[in-house]
């Protein structure tokens, strides 16, 4: 039986986003109207994946997954198949359903990618910079820093995360903001089990490089914040390689 949490199912309920916080309005969060028993069960996988309850190479049972959410097997084939088609779970015809376990050639895939994708980020972001920009940001990495102070690697990589996605809503391009967020799902377990293998200097350094972002965004120096991320992305890219002891391979 796999670990997907304790806690009770909720049935569909009606909620809003309302929030003050330009993380969180420059993403272009839309109200949910309604939530259904497969977007719980959805969120429920994800979250088990995402947290390493799920650990890559887990196989997918349906009938399992449907008696311990006390769920019929329609909303978990449902959410199952929407993960395939985030990339967090493969499906084949004689394994069935499993976790994403990704090869060295797709890691430098989706890592060239991100690249493409984050410098694009970075050009309109400074294009459209503006001072509750780095309020924001320097929040972020002031949360950053305390969790790395505290050894607290887990609250490290959510403000990691929550940085980047910063980035990707003051970007202001909805479609990017899709794509960009789903490319980092497929790694980001990985990213996670990365970050933890760092030492508490390298954890410190890890924080500062969020911070030197900040300083060049303030410079308008474009070149040198794309720059700055790439080198960001790849040292990510090199760090999952040598946590899945994976072996880069050539472009």
């Amino acid at each position: 039986m796999v670990y997907l949490g304790v806690w009770p199912l909720k049935p569909p309920y009606r909620y809003t986003i309302c929030s003050k916080d330009p993380v969180m309005n420059h993403a272009r969060l839309k109200p949910v109207a309604q939530r259904t028993l497969s977007d719980e069960v959805t969120e429920r996988l994800h979250n088990a994946i995402r947290e390493g309850a799920l650990p890559p190479g887990t196989r997918l049972v349906e009938q399992e997954i449907a008696e311990f959410l006390a769920v019929s097997r329609i909303p978990v084939r449902e959410a199952i198949q929407r993960l395939v088609e985030e990339g967090l779970v493969r499906k084949t015809p004689r394994r069935g359903a499993y976790v994403y376990l990704p090869s060295p050639h797709e890691i430098e895939e989706i890592s060239s990618l991100r690249v493409v994708l984050e410098r694009f980020v970075i050009e309109r972001v400074m294009a459209r910079w503006l001072p509750e920009y780095e309020t924001a940001l320097r929040r972020i990495v002031a949360e950053m820093r305390r969790a790395a102070e505290q050894g607290n690697v887990q609250q490290v990589h959510e403000q990691d995360y929550r940085f980047h996605y910063a980035l990707w809503g003051f970007a202001d391009h909805s479609i990017m903001l899709e794509v960009v967020s789903s490319m980092r799902a497929r790694i980001n377990r990985f990213l996670y089990e990365a970050t933890s293998a760092l030492s508490p200097d390298e954890l410190t350094s890890h924080v500062d490089d969020h911070d030197k972002l900040i300083e060049i965004f303030k410079t308008c120096d474009v070149t040198a914040a794309q720059a700055e991320i790439t080198k960001h992305i790849l040292g990510a890219k090199q760090r999952i390689l040598t946590y899945c002891q994976l072996m880069p391979v050539d472009a």
